[in-house]
């Protein structure tokens, strides 16, 4: 089984097919906001290291072990080992595309730079992607496995109004506020991806396949990803 990356504007499907393609091909499924949960958990992850039962809270019931070790790294290191992998980590890595693009202190002990940031961000998909067959939500994820062999890269588009309509109901907003968060974050999206991988991030270039969602549903969608994820 391969590893598999979605990327592509918010709201238009990318991580909802990705669930599905996990449960399909029975893969690892990660984003950022998993992440988050499973890095608040380095303090059970430190009594895990002793030999004390722990339990990573997850989302999903395949968290990978894969996660458990990166983690089990970052709590070890935290007193003085690897800089980028210490206490404060859930934050680093679910920082969202805004947190980019400006210049306030992601907390008042935790204001990091850029490259800080992108370098963290490297970090911990490579290590994802190392340790065994996992999809991966966002983060320019193609980009930074680009050059792994193995990885199927996935852009999924779909029409704004479309995209629009999915912020309201997953984020419970109006239609004003929903255009609004979908215009921003595409602009913060693009910001992040040409500031530091000098990239349009619809480029069709790189990625192997692109979903246009306007007339697809998320089933179909899951299927022909997983159909071609047994090519890579």
């Amino acid at each position: 089984m391969p590893l598999i990356t979605f990327n592509g504007p918010i709201g238009a499907g990318g991580p909802e097919i990705g669930l599905e393609v996990s449960d399909k091909l029975q893969i690892d499924y990660v984003d950022r906001l998993i992440l988050a949960e499973a890095a608040k958990r380095i303090g059970a992850t430190v009594q895990a290291v002793a030999g004390k039962e722990h339990k990573l809270l997850r989302t999903t019931d395949r968290l990978g072990k894969f996660v458990q070790n990166l983690l089990e790294r970052s709590a070890m290191s935290g007193a003085g080992g690897e800089p980028y992998f210490g206490p404060g980590i859930e934050i680093l890595i679910s920082r969202d595309y805004y947190a980019s693009n400006t210049e306030e202190p992601i907390t008042e002990t935790s204001n990091l730079t850029d490259s800080e940031f992108v370098k963290v961000t490297k970090s911990v998909i490579t290590d994802l992607s190392d340790g065994g067959d996992v999809i991966i939500i966002g983060r320019a994820s193609n980009l930074i496995l680009a050059d792994k062999p193995g990885v199927l890269h996935v852009k999924v588009v779909a029409p704004f109004d479309q995209r629009v309509s999915t912020i309201m109901t997953r984020e419970h907003l109006g239609y004003d506020e929903a255009k609004t968060f979908v215009e921003e974050h595409e602009k913060a999206r693009t910001s992040y991806f040409k500031r530091f991988f000098e990239v349009d991030p619809n480029d069709s270039d790189n990625y192997h396949i692109t979903l246009n969602m306007k007339n697809l549903k998320i089933s179909t969608a899951a299927a022909i990803v997983a159909h071609a994820a047994q090519d890579i």
